[in-house]
C-alpha cells in the first residue's frame, strides 16, 4: 500500500509539474501575439533630443538658438514631431507677431533641421510655458509616453487646424 501512495504522489506531482509548464508555455505565446501597448523606448542622444518608435517628440535647441537670433525674439523653444515643427516663443517688448516674423520664425526652423516641413508659430506664454515644461522633461529623460497626449492636446488647443 506504501508503494502504491508513493506512486501516485510522483504521477500527481509530474501531472502539476506539466500542467503549469504547459501554462507557462501558453502565457508566453499570448504575450508574443498581444500587441505592445505603452512601451517607450528613449534612446538619449548626445544632443539632448529623444527618440521614440511610435511618439516621437525632439527638442530642436539648435532651430531655438536659430530664432533665438532675430531680433524681436526673446527666448524660444522649438519641439519636433515627425515632420513638425511647433514654436513658442517670447518675444520683446512691444513685439507684436505678424506674418512676416512668423515666416522669418519658420526660415529659422527650416534652416537648422530640413527634415521639418511645417512649422507653428505662437506667441502665447502659457504654451510657450508648457513649451519650456515639456523640452525640460525630454531632456531629463522622462518617457515622452507619459506626456505626449498631453502634448498632443496643447498643440490642437493652440492650433486648432494642426
Amino acid at each position: 500500500m506504501k508503494k502504491i501512495s508513493i506512486y501516485v504522489t510522483a504521477f500527481m506531482t509530474m501531472l502539476l509539474l506539466a500542467a503549469c509548464m504547459n501554462n507557462d508555455n501558453n502565457a508566453s505565446d499570448k504575450a508574443d501575439n498581444a500587441p505592445v501597448e505603452n512601451m517607450s523606448t528613449n534612446d538619449q542622444k548626445a544632443d539632448n533630443n529623444t527618440n521614440n518608435d511610435d511618439q516621437n517628440l525632439d527638442v530642436a535647441e539648435k532651430a531655438a538658438d536659430r530664432v533665438k537670433e532675430l531680433e524681436e525674439v526673446d527666448d524660444a523653444t522649438v519641439l519636433v514631431t515627425d515632420h513638425t515643427a511647433y514654436a513658442a516663443v517670447n518675444l520683446k517688448n512691444g513685439t507684436e507677431v505678424n506674418d512676416d516674423l512668423k515666416n522669418r520664425i519658420e526660415e529659422k526652423v527650416k534652416e537648422a533641421d530640413t527634415s521639418v516641413e511645417k512649422v507653428y508659430v505662437s506667441e502665447d506664454p502659457d504654451f510657450s510655458t508648457q513649451m519650456k515644461d515639456y523640452a525640460d522633461r525630454i531632456k531629463a529623460g522622462d518617457p515622452i509616453g507619459g506626456f505626449f497626449d498631453e502634448f498632443s492636446d496643447s498643440v490642437r488647443r493652440v492650433f486648432p487646424s494642426a
